[in-house]
């Protein structure tokens, strides 16, 4: 397939991403006394996974419908998977997945649904199975698995009918996929929570506003992106130590 010019909103949707997740990450090796003045990092977090998966919707949007997929780019995020899952559960502490593997299940279902090939079809309803197998410990959980396709369907919506049930649809399984049944709880929560639900849901929105920015210069966001978050995760983990 011939290679397709880079697309530099892409990259600032990913920049975003990747800065708001970070941010999202040292909230937890702060001090106790200063997380919650600093709640507002937690609240910047929101945006990352529904614009992460913007960039999945976005990219796989770009193929040609027909193409068989891109398994160069399935194959790092799962090879990635597997490298950050022993960082990821030691600096979470807990026995959940990481989120490249929701973001891989992601993209197979997102390709499947797009390209509509028997053989893409198939993976795509095995990734499915998979996300709802395993959505007790799958990052973001069985709607974070489904948040690219959906997001796929709203970039691809042209009538108005479609616009206005499928960015809904969208900002809600953001909020689900961040909050799950929290959100049922909503009046109870307190404003910061409240506020964090709000971004996630507003992420899309944000996301779609991106899309539509024309850049010049920006610094692409290649595969180095990868490998950036076992990275971190071992340098916010050692940080605690560093500073006894």
């Amino acid at each position: 397939m011939k290679n397709l010019e880079r697309n530099k909103s892409l990259d600032l949707i990913k920049w975003i991403a990747l800065l708001s997740m970070i941010i999202d990450h040292a909230w937890y090796v702060l001090p106790a006394e200063l997380q919650e003045p600093f709640r507002w990092m937690r609240i910047v977090g929101r945006l990352a996974f529904p614009l992460f998966c913007l960039a999945i919707a976005a990219n796989v949007r770009r193929q040609p419908v027909g193409h068989p997929g891109g398994l160069n780019y399935l194959g790092g995020i799962f090879f990635f998977a597997l490298i950050s899952q022993q960082p990821y559960s030691r600096f979470f502490e807990g026995n959940h997945l990481n989120i490249l593997f929701t973001l891989g299940l992601g993209l197979v279902i997102t390709q499947a649904i797009h390209h509509l090939k028997p053989t893409l079809i198939a993976a795509g309803i095995t990734a499915l199975a998979i996300a709802v197998v395993y959505r007790p410990i799958l990052s973001f959980g069985l709607c974070g698995a489904l948040l690219p396709a959906a997001l796929l369907l709203a970039i691809q919506a042209r009538s108005e009918a479609a616009v206005a049930a499928t960015w809904p649809l969208a900002a809600l399984l953001a909020v689900l996929a961040n909050t799950g049944s929290g959100l049922l709880l909503w009046t109870d929560l307190p404003v910061t929570a409240q506020t964090g639900i709000a971004a996630a849901a507003l992420a899309p929105i944000l996301g779609l506003v991106l899309l539509q920015i024309r850049l010049r210069l920006i610094w692409p966001v290649g595969t180095w992106m990868y490998p950036i978050y076992p990275s971190h995760l071992l340098l916010l983990g050692l940080l605690p130590l560093a500073c006894q």
